[in-house]
C-alpha cells in the first residue's frame, strides 16, 4: 500500500483551545463524542473514531490531568476538537512520505511565515513546552499575524517556481502539481477562511509518517 499523509485545515478560537485543560467543560466532552457519532460514515475521522478511547483522553484534558507519558499523546484528538469547537476548512491527500521537507522549500521560496508553521508543533493541550516537540499526527497553529504574513507571502507567490524547483520537493516532480495546488489554491483560501472568522488557523498533518 502507498503511504499517505493527510493535511485538514481549521479555523478555531486558540484561547478557547488553551483553557480546555483544566476547564472541567462537560459540554466539550458531550459535543466531541456527537461528532463521533456524526462522522461515523464519512470516513473523515482517521483516528478519534472510538468513543471508548476517545472519552478517557477527553477527560484528561478537560479535568487537567493531563499524562505527559500517554501513549500517542493528545493531538490525535485535535481532528476532532477541530469539529466541535471550530470550523473545519477542508483537506489534503499528499501522497508518499516526507512532507516536513516543505518546511526548507518554503523557505527557499521566500516564504518565512509558512516555513515556520511547517514546522513548528503546537503545545495543545500543554500550556508552556510539551512533552513531545515531534508529535504525530503534527498540529501547527497560525495566529492572527501570522496569517496576516502568510496572506502576504503567498499573494506575491509564483506557482510555477513549485514546478521549476521542483528538487526541493520530497518526491521531486510527482510531488510538483500537489504542492502547487497547497500554496496556489488551497492555503490561501484556509487562510481567508479563518481571517474571514477572526480565528486563528490549525493545521493538522497525519497518515504515514
Amino acid at each position: 500500500m502507498v503511504a499517505e499523509q493527510y493535511l485538514s485545515a481549521f479555523a478555531i478560537d486558540a484561547d478557547a483551545f488553551h483553557v480546555m485543560a483544566g476547564s472541567r467543560d462537560e459540554a466539550l466532552v458531550r459535543t466531541a463524542l456527537n461528532v463521533i457519532v456524526e462522522q461515523r460514515d464519512t470516513g473523515t475521522l482517521l483516528r478519534a473514531t472510538d468513543a471508548a478511547e476517545v472519552e478517557p483522553a477527553l477527560r484528561e484534558i478537560v479535568a487537567g490531568r493531563l499524562d505527559p507519558s500517554r501513549p500517542a499523546g493528545y493531538t490525535w484528538l485535535l481532528e476532532l476538537l477541530g469539529r466541535a469547537a471550530g470550523d473545519p476548512l477542508g483537506s489534503l491527500v499528499l501522497p508518499g512520505r516526507g512532507w516536513h521537507a516543505l518546511e526548507d522549500a518554503f523557505g527557499a521560496w521566500g516564504l518565512p511565515t509558512l516555513a515556520g508553521l511547517w514546522g513548528r508543533a503546537w503545545t495543545f493541550p500543554w500550556h508552556a513546552a510539551a512533552p513531545d516537540d515531534d508529535p504525530w499526527p503534527f498540529p501547527m497553529l497560525a495566529s492572527k499575524a501570522d496569517l496576516d504574513r502568510i496572506r502576504d507571502e503567498l499573494g506575491v507567490f509564483d506557482t510555477g517556481r513549485v514546478h521549476d524547483e521542483h528538487d526541493l520537493l520530497p518526491d521531486g516532480d510527482d510531488d510538483a502539481e500537489n504542492t502547487a495546488h497547497l500554496v496556489g489554491d488551497l492555503l490561501p483560501a484556509w487562510v481567508d477562511g479563518a481571517r474571514a472568522r477572526g480565528r486563528e488557523l490549525l493545521l493538522i498533518r497525519d497518515g504515514g509518517r
